[in-house]
């Protein structure tokens, strides 16, 4: 009874005290923690060949006082082609908006790779009911499957 007592109280104890989590080492930010959790990588590919990366942040998981009647995203995105044929689709729908912008922007410090040859954009969708939400780039043959999103509850 007493080594159950005192195995009880050691994990108590040293369990008890940890106060830090995977961030606390990262000297990340409140506002970059959760756009670590909105943020999607993937490739934009055909069959074997990659035709390009890109990172998609939802952006109102992030900013709470954003238009709440739109879904926003800041996408940064690089393909070997030019990217004027992207096909940008959420649940299926087109945008109402993508507007390009520059590399140094005021969503940029929310990913972690900055690069001069990445184009970037703020692509807005009207607003969908469904609580998960797919995000998918097609770029002529290339495409980039669907990125999943889940909203948070407002």
């Amino acid at each position: 009874m007493k080594i159950l007592l005192l195995g009880l109280l050691t994990t108590l104890f040293i369990s008890g005290c940890a106060t830090k989590n995977a961030f606390s080492k990262l000297n990340m930010g409140r506002e970059q923690e959760v756009a670590v959790e909105n943020t999607r990588y993937s490739k934009i590919m055909s069959e074997d060949n990659v035709g390009g990366i890109f990172s998609a942040v939802y952006l109102n998981n992030i900013y709470k006082d954003m238009n709440q009647k739109t879904q926003n995203f800041y996408i940064s995105i690089y393909t070997k082609k030019s990217d004027r044929n992207l096909d940008i689709k959420l649940n299926g729908q087109k945008p109402l908006r993508i507007v390009k912008l520059p590399n140094s922007n005021k969503y940029s410090h929310l990913l972690t790779t900055d690069n001069e040859w990445r184009r970037n954009y703020e692509v807005t969708f009207t607003k969908t009911k469904n609580l998960n939400i797919n995000l998918s780039i097609d770029s002529d043959q290339f495409s980039s499957g669907l990125l999943k999103y889940s909203k948070d509850l407002q």
